[in-house]
C-alpha cells in the first residue's frame, strides 16, 4: 500500500511535545480563504468558519468539513493536507467549536451543544450556492467527536463521516481512564484549547521528556486537592470544565449528556470509516465501532482501519516503525488517499471507495502484514486463558510465571505497596523515543509484580480487544490497578503490546463507587486495549501488574474519598491471588497460525 506525504512529524502529538519542551516548530498556515464567515446558530451565537473553494470548476462543489477546536495560527491546518480535497474539487470548511478564538459561546469539552450546532452547520454549507448539498466530515481526535455529535442529528446534507481516534466512553478514556482522572490531560489539552501560540502553553504539561525537567509541574500533577490545581493555568469556561470534569466521580447525567449512548449510535445511519492506531493507547475507536455494529443500521457501509499509528500518525501517517517495532515499506498505507476515495464515492458518487483488503482492515506487527476480514474482532479469533503462577515473590522479576495451565493448587499470592506520593516515572522512556514502549525500567521496580511464559514453541499472533480477570485484595478502601501486556523477545527487551487499568471503586461499574472492604478479595475483569502481534517462536509473553501511570493518571490516594477534594493519602498492598480457587489469568484473542 502507498505511503502518505505527511509524516509522524507533522502529527499533532510531535508538535505538541515540540512546543513543551520550549522547541515550538513553526507552523504552515492555509492560505487566505475564498469565504470567511461567523455562521450563526439556532440560538443566535456565532461560530467562526473558512471557506476554501477549488480554483477550477463553476461549481457547486460537495463539501468537506472540520469542526475543531484547534486554532489554526496554533497548530496549524495545512498539515492536514486538507488543500488536497480542494485540488480535488471539493469546498473545504474548517469550523471553531463554541468558546474558541472568534467563535462566540461557552467552551466545554464535548458541550451537548455540539450536536445542534454539527446539524446547523452542516444545513448552513448545503444551502449555499457554491455547495452541491453533499457534506462529508473529516477530522481526527476532538474532530472525530464532532463528526460523531453531528451524525447522531442526521442532517439530510451529510452524506458520511471520516473519525479518526475519538475518545468515546469518558470513563474508558479520556478524561478517566478506567475511572481514573487525568489531571495532565484535563490541564494541557483544555488549556491548548485556550492559546493563541504554542509558546504560550505551559511547560511540561505536553510530552514527557519536558516534563522531567520541570519540578514545577510536578508539583501541580501531584498537588492535592486536585480541582485547585488548575489555578493559574485554566480560567473562566476552562476553569469550571476542569473543575467539573474532575468532580463528577461516576458516569451520571454529567458525561451521559457528552457521550453517545445506544439509542445515538442507531441513529448514525451515514457510512462511516472508524481511523485508528496500533499505538494510539485508547478504546475509543473500538468502542465506537463495536457500538456502530451492534446499534447502528446494519445496511450502512462501515469501514474499520487499525494500522501502526500512534494517537497523532493516525490521521498524518506513520514510519517504517515505533519504539522496538520496525515493518519498514510493509506498513505503508497513504491515509489521504484512503479518506479522498472514501469521499469521492459517497459526495460525488464516483469510484468504489478506498481500496482497502476487508471490511476490516488491521495491521499485525511481528508478522509486518496487513489482516483483512468482513467483521472486528476477527472471526477466526479464539478466547485462550493464560494463568499466572508464582512461589510469592513475583515483584522479583523471574518468580512469577505465565502458562495455560489453571493453578491445581494453594499457591502463595503476590503483594506491592502503592505509593501515592512517590509513583514511579520511566525516565528512560521519556528521554529516548526507542524506548516509547520499552517497559525494562517499570518491571525493575519492587511495586510491581511480573509474570512471563517460557520460550515459545510455535508463533502466537494475538489480534482483539481482551481482559485481565485478577483476584485481588487491598489493605485500603480504593486502589488501582494497572496491566501492561508485554512481549520479550530472546535479547531480553520488554516492549508493551497492550495496557488497561482499572480504579477498583468502579468494580461493579462506572456508574457507582463500590469501597473495598480491606483484605477481602474481589474478582475484577480489566478491559485491556486492541492487540494486535505475532510473536515469534522462541519469544515469551509477559504480564505487569503495578498501581500507577504517572504523569498520564493521577496516583490513587487509597483513601476512597472524593477525586476533587482528597488531600490525606495513604500507602496500599495490593494483593493478587492466583491459587486453584482464585485463578488469576489473561483471556487472549488468538488466531490461528495459518493467518499469521
Amino acid at each position: 500500500m502507498a505511503r502518505n506525504e505527511h509524516t509522524s512529524a507533522s502529527s499533532s502529538t510531535a508538535i505538541l511535545a515540540q512546543a513543551s519542551a520550549g522547541r515550538a516548530p513553526e507552523i504552515e498556515r492555509m492560505p487566505r480563504p475564498t469565504l470567511r464567515r461567523q455562521v450563526a446558530m439556532r440560538d443566535g451565537i456565532r461560530l467562526a468558519t473558512w471557506v476554501w473553494l477549488p480554483f477550477e470548476g463553476a461549481g457547486p462543489f460537495p463539501a468537506i468539513l472540520f469542526r475543531t477546536p484547534y486554532k489554526e495560527h496554533a497548530l496549524g491546518w495545512a498539515r492536514l493536507g486538507a488543500l488536497a480535497y480542494r485540488d480535488a474539487g471539493y469546498a473545504v470548511v474548517f469550523q471553531l467549536i463554541r468558546g474558541v478564538g472568534e467563535s462566540e459561546g461557552h467552551f466545554a469539552m464535548m458541550n451537548p451543544l455540539d450536536r445542534s450546532d454539527g446539524y446547523d452547520t452542516i444545513q448552513w454549507i448545503a444551502a449555499q450556492e457554491w455547495c452541491s448539498g453533499a457534506v462529508g466530515m473529516d477530522g481526527s481526535s476532538y474532530a472525530a467527536m464532532t463528526q460523531l455529535a453531528a451524525a447522531v442529528t442526521s442532517p439530510p446534507a451529510l452524506r458520511c463521516i471520516v473519525p479518526a481516534v475519538p475518545s468515546t466512553h469518558f470513563f474508558k478514556d479520556t478524561p478517566r481512564f478506567g475511572g481514573i482522572f487525568s489531571r495532565q490531560h484535563a490541564l494541557g489539552w483544555t488549556q491548548f484549547t485556550a492559546v493563541d501560540s504554542l509558546a504560550e502553553l505551559t511547560p511540561g504539561l505536553w510530552g514527557n521528556a519536558a516534563f522531567l525537567g520541570n519540578p514545577a509541574i510536578w508539583q501541580r500533577l501531584l498537588s492535592r486537592p486536585a480541582i485547585d490545581a488548575a489555578g493559574g493555568v485554566l480560567s473562566e469556561d476552562r476553569l469550571g470544565y476542569y473543575r467539573d470534569a474532575v468532580s463528577h466521580d461516576v458516569l451520571g447525567d454529567f458525561y451521559a449528556a457528552r457521550m453517545l449512548g445506544p439509542a445515538d449510535y442507531a441513529r448514525i445511519t451515514v457510512p462511516t470509516m472508524v481511523v485508528t492506531g496500533l499505538f494510539d493507547g485508547s478504546m475509543g475507536s473500538q468502542h465506537l465501532w463495536e457500538m456502530l455494529e451492534r446499534h447502528a443500521p446494519a445496511d450502512v457501509e462501515r469501514r474499520l482501519l487499525i494500522g501502526p499509528w500512534d494517537h497523532g500518525q493516525a490521521y498524518v501517517g506513520g514510519g517504517a516503525g515505533y519504539g522496538a517495532h520496525h515493518w519498514g515499506e510493509a506498513g505503508a498505507f497513504d491515509l489521504a488517499a484512503a479518506r479522498l476515495a472514501f469521499f469521492d464515492r459517497h459526495l460525488k458518487g464516483e469510484g468504489e471507495g478506498p481500496r482497502l483488503p476487508g471490511r476490516a482492515t488491521t495491521f499485525v506487527t511481528g508478522a509486518n502484514r496487513w489482516l483483512a476480514a468482513g467483521t472486528y474482532p476477527h472471526p477466526a479469533a479464539r478466547e485462550e486463558a493464560w494463568y499466572l503462577h508464582s512461589d510469592g515473590l513475583a515483584n522479583l522479576r523471574g518468580h512469577g510465571t505465565l502458562d495455560r495451565t489453571p493453578p491445581e493448587s494453594d499457591e502463595p499470592s503476590d503483594s506491592f505497596v502503592s505509593t501515592p506520593d512517590l509513583p514511579f516515572v520511566p525516565v528512560g522512556a521519556f528521554l529516548d523515543p526507542d524506548l516509547v514502549l520499552d517497559l525494562r525500567e517499570r518491571e525493575r521496580q519492587e511495586d510491581v509484580l511480573v509474570y512471563t511464559s517460557a520460550p515459545l514453541a510455535e508463533g502466537l499472533t494475538l489480534h482483539g480487544r481482551f481482559v485481565a480477570e485478577l483476584h485481588v485484595a487491598a489493605d485500603a478502601p480504593d486502589c488501582d490497578v494497572f496491566c501492561w501486556l508485554a512481549e520479550v523477545p530472546p535479547d531480553g527487551r520488554t516492549t508493551q503490546l497492550s495496557r488497561g487499568q482499572l480504579r477498583l471503586r468502579y468494580r461493579e461499574g462506572f456508574d457507582r463507587e463500590v469501597p473495598l472492604v480491606p483484605g477481602e478479595p474481589v474478582r475484577v475483569r480489566i478491559e485491556m486495549d486492541h492487540v494486535g502481534h505475532r510473536l515469534a517462536p522462541g519469544h515469551r509473553l509477559r504480564l505487569l501488574i503495578g498501581s500507577s501511570l504517572f504523569p498520564l493518571l493521577d496516583p490513587n490516594p487509597n483513601t476512597g474519598e472524593p477525586t476533587a477534594t482528597a488531600i490525606a493519602v495513604r500507602e496500599a498492598r495490593e494483593t493478587v491471588f492466583h491459587d486453584a480457587a482464585r485463578p488469576s489469568r489473561l483471556l487472549l484473542p488468538v488466531l490461528p497460525e495459518d493467518l499469521a
